[in-house]
């Protein structure tokens, strides 16, 4: 069992109350996504929490989760024509060409995103519509700062830029120019979204309750995780417990 995989299984339970910031982002993806489709992938479904809205845009939804805690969790969703499968979005379990709707919201940073856009391209129909969420540069910035500060770096993930983000999606053939429409119909934009938090466990546990924990196990030293918490006492007092995600909404019709 891989890492991701054993974080977001134990995050199967709470991912749905606790992921607000998550679901924004969702929402405002799904609004960009034109009605009229046959078949939706929902990659990196989680336990299911998006699919009632895309089976608005879709005649049916496949969701692909890492996890199997979290393709359970989206089994028992109840929405019609619309079902999840266990499996890995570097190798996604699915025909070529065979979905016109290709969806996915803050998951594809946990894969090799070369892999997981090749993986895309095959699955996609020509013409299929892409609607990508992907973090980038900036992503958690305060969380990180002060951990640093504490004495503890590299306890974040690094996140790729929206340059670089560029770059793979055209090296892969699905292409992508920022701000504006391309030959291949696809644009890439940085929306940035950020979440208030009233206590320091509600702050943490919106990360590592459901699943999306930093890339360190190591328990933190003491000394260290008291100046953490430290830290995070003051931006309480400030009410600043704020997490901020920069994000690559890459949307448009992909032309293979």
């Amino acid at each position: 069992m891989s890492m991701a995989e054993k974080h977001f299984s134990r995050g199967a339970d709470s991912y749905a109350s606790l992921a607000t910031v998550q679901k924004r982002i969702a929402a405002a993806l799904i609004q960009e996504i034109p009605d009229g489709f046959f078949r939706g992938a929902d990659l990196g479904s989680g336990p299911g929490v998006n699919f009632a809205a895309l089976r608005e845009k879709a005649q049916s939804i496949i969701g692909i989760d890492i996890s199997p805690a979290m393709t359970a969790r989206a089994a028992r969703t109840g929405v019609p024509a619309a079902r999840a499968v266990t499996g890995d979005i570097e190798n996604i379990p699915l025909p070529a060409d065979s979905c016109d709707l290709i969806f996915s919201s803050m998951a594809l940073h946990w894969c090799r995103l070369e892999k997981a856009f090749r993986e895309i391209r095959r699955i996609s129909r020509n013409g299929a519509f892409i609607a990508l969420a992907i973090p980038v540069t900036g992503t958690l910035k305060e969380l990180s700062e002060d951990l640093e500060k504490a004495g503890l770096p590299g306890r974040c993930m690094e996140f790729r830029n929206l340059t670089e983000i560029n770059v793979l999606l055209d090296e892969c053939g699905i292409a992508g120019k920022a701000s504006s429409q391309d030959s291949n119909g696809i644009i890439t934009q940085e929306r940035v979204f950020q979440e208030r938090y009233a206590s320091i466990r509600a702050y943490l546990d919106s990360i590592r309750k459901i699943g999306a924990s930093g890339v360190s196990a190591k328990p933190m030293p003491r000394e260290a995780c008291r100046r953490f918490f430290g830290i995070l006492g003051e931006r309480q007092t400030r009410d600043a417990l704020i997490h901020t995600y920069s994000t690559a909404f890459v949307l448009g019709y992909l032309k293979k």
